[in-house]
């Protein structure tokens, strides 16, 4: 069993590789599965332990940043594949953009998918303390006797020979840093591995015996080509190679689930697609074969996708909550948190709906209600499916009750005869 299961996860890694075509992945876990019944449940055993956790709504969790330390390894064979500290810093500064939903093109989020897209309260920051206590600006370079850490197939085993002291460079506790190795993946002159990355193995069914679930392999391995902004070698695919990796490293697959139109990403609020994307084609719906499905074009924007770089630009609200979950779960050690103190609510200026996180009860303001007016308040899920339809009184203030059956993050519209005049979002905790 353990020769299988270290078989296993290095098959699972599969799920990360960041490459031009999608992973073939899938059909060795079929195979597996056939000499090994129950191996896939076991794989999913971590990632459905956070997902249960990340549908846990509590107003803690949810004005928390968590501001994970990051150490950057640049292990080199020569001057061509050393990365500036420039661009290192840069790559920095989208990795933070993108995850707190702050770069400009999110402008170019489509209409249909706007609900679904957040700020994930993720931040990521190079250590200034190595493991020994001593100062650093958490960037470490390393010669190596490897021309390449490449190959054609690849082959993720030589590969990790990154992490090793003797030829790349050891990681830092992987219980306390985000280790991120850049280094050349390229092999014969071509360069179709651009990153991979090992999600969290952390739960009680992971022990870490098996050689690929070892703390020394936790990590991001990207191509040296593909980090900072400037890069004058950057490969096409560019600088959010490092967000679809992290994004592994935190949890999430693929969104196409690494299968066909019946095979999820288990995020409720992710499209279904028959495969990976590969362009920028807007029109495409891959999955139109379940009748009584809300049909939606596959989500190019996506950065668990291998869209262009030029379509990416959001995670979801579920893949949010399943990467924040993961780290309190299983990377606990790798950031800190900051309390983020909310301004306060309460604006009788315009209409406003508070508190907000509520439970059972919430207030509402209308200033300068017309009593000749018919108000009504809609609440749908982030999907745009209504539950709830209230008519209300044609006064100021006012309180809604029975709200206590909802759970959860919802879509709140007041109508004056009919006519939207605000929306926002409402979070519903028991």
């Amino acid at each position: 069993m353990r020769n299988i299961l270290s078989l296993f996860l290095f098959l699972f890694i599969g799920f990360s590789v960041y490459a031009q075509d999608p992973c073939g992945t899938q059909d060795y876990l079929d195979y597996l599965e056939t000499q090994d019944p129950g191996i896939k449940e076991a794989m999913n055993l971590t990632f459905y332990a956070a997902l249960d956790e990340s549908q846990v709504k509590n107003k803690v969790g949810n004005d928390t940043v968590f501001k994970v330390k990051v150490v950057f390894h640049n292990v080199y064979f020569d001057d061509s594949q050393l990365v500036a500290d420039s661009n290192i810093l840069s790559q920095l500064d989208v990795l933070n953009e993108c995850f707190r939903r702050q770069n400009a093109d999110t402008v170019n989020t489509r209409e249909i998918f706007l609900p679904v897209a957040g700020d994930s309260k993720i931040e990521f920051e190079l250590a200034t303390e190595d493991p020994f206590g001593n100062p650093t600006d958490g960037i470490v370079r390393k010669k190596t006797i490897r021309p390449t850490f490449g190959s054609i197939p690849a082959n993720l085993l030589a590969t990790d020979l990154v992490k090793n002291d003797a030829v790349g460079s050891g990681a830092w506790d992987t219980e306390k840093y985000l280790n991120i190795w850049v280094c050349d993946l390229s092999a014969q002159g071509f360069q179709s591995l651009l990153g991979y990355a090992y999600p969290p193995t952390g739960a009680a069914n992971w022990n870490g015996t098996a050689s690929f679930a070892t703390a020394d392999r936790q990590g991001v391995v990207v191509h040296y080509n593909v980090v900072g902004r400037n890069n004058e070698d950057r490969f096409s695919t560019g600088n959010r190679t490092l967000v679809h990796e992290v994004g592994h490293y935190l949890g999430l697959r693929h969104i196409w689930g690494d299968g066909p139109c019946g095979i999820d990403d288990f995020m409720r609020d992710t499209p279904r697609a028959r495969r990976a994307s590969n362009g920028c084609n807007k029109g495409v719906n891959t999955c139109t074969e379940f009748p009584g499905e809300e049909q939606q074009p596959d989500m190019l924007e996506n950065y668990m996708d291998y869209s262009n770089e030029e379509c990416q630009n959001m995670f979801t609200n579920d893949q949010i909550a399943q990467m924040r979950a993961n780290l309190r779960l299983f990377r606990s050690g790798i950031y800190e948190e900051q309390i983020i103190i909310p301004e306060p609510e309460i604006s009788f200026d315009d209409v406003n709906l508070y508190p907000n996180p509520a439970k059972d009860i919430v207030k509402l303001h209308i200033p300068d209600a017309d009593e000749n007016v018919q108000y009504r308040l809609e609440i749908t899920t982030l999907l745009g499916q209504r539950i709830l339809e209230l008519d209300l009184s044609s006064i100021e203030n006012q309180e809604i009750t029975g709200l206590g059956v909802l759970q959860g993050v919802f879509i709140y519209t007041l109508l004056a005869d009919k006519s939207p005049i605000t929306t926002g979002r409402l979070f519903l905790e028991k």
